[in-house]
């Protein structure tokens, strides 16, 4: 008798167990506010989002203007270029001011990032080699003049590869501009970048 006891009490544990347990999560539940509950919400929402906001702006975006092998290999040859004409200037009696602008926008130029970045330093660098090869016509002698004509033709040709491509590049970011317009969590997100100037 003290066994069937026993084996009825064990039941009626288990039981209460299982009451002070739920007891015990409607007390957890009853714990969080429904405002924060909200809140929580709310921010997951942001979150998820911009996340998506996000990751359809990098598929719309093209790959890096500079990362492709054609527009790295252009960059340097119109740097090239600069400093070869550069070479032949620095025969006539220039200003040493105009070689120091040259140096200048070609490092620049160098180091550019990104398209934007690179279109500015493009510009700077063609106003730069502009002046210095007007003012060293002048007074280079004729054979000079013939070589530096060639070194401004090879600028001038590099010039026309990068705007090239720069123009390709452009067809695709604008599309991916466009789509960053429409965002509504644009103000947390970087405009695509774009070649300026063409």
């Amino acid at each position: 008798m003290s066994q069937a006891a026993m084996q009825q009490q064990k039941p009626q544990g288990k039981q209460s167990g299982v009451k002070s347990s739920g007891n015990a999560k409607n007390k957890v539940k009853k714990t969080i506010p429904v405002a924060a509950g909200v809140a929580i919400m709310a921010v997951l929402l942001v979150i998820s989002l911009f996340v998506g906001n996000m990751r359809a702006l990098q598929n719309a975006s093209p790959a890096s203007f500079l990362k492709t092998g054609e527009v790295r290999s252009i960059v340097e040859d119109r740097a090239a270029a600069a400093q070869n004409a550069e070479t032949v200037a620095r025969r006539a009696s220039l200003d040493t001011s105009l070689f120091q602008a040259v140096d200048s926008a070609v490092k620049s130029f160098r180091e550019a990032k990104t398209a934007r970045d690179l279109s500015r330093a493009d510009q700077s660098l063609t106003a730069a080699v502009s002046e210095m090869t007007t003012e060293a016509k002048r007074e280079l002698g004729s054979e000079d003049q013939r070589v530096l004509t060639k070194a401004m033709d090879t600028f001038t040709e590099q010039g026309n590869f990068l705007r090239q491509e720069a123009r390709a590049f452009n067809t695709k970011a604008d599309k991916a501009v466009a789509l960053y317009e429409k965002l509504p969590t644009k103000f947390l997100l970087s405009r695509p970048d774009r070649y300026e100037g063409l």
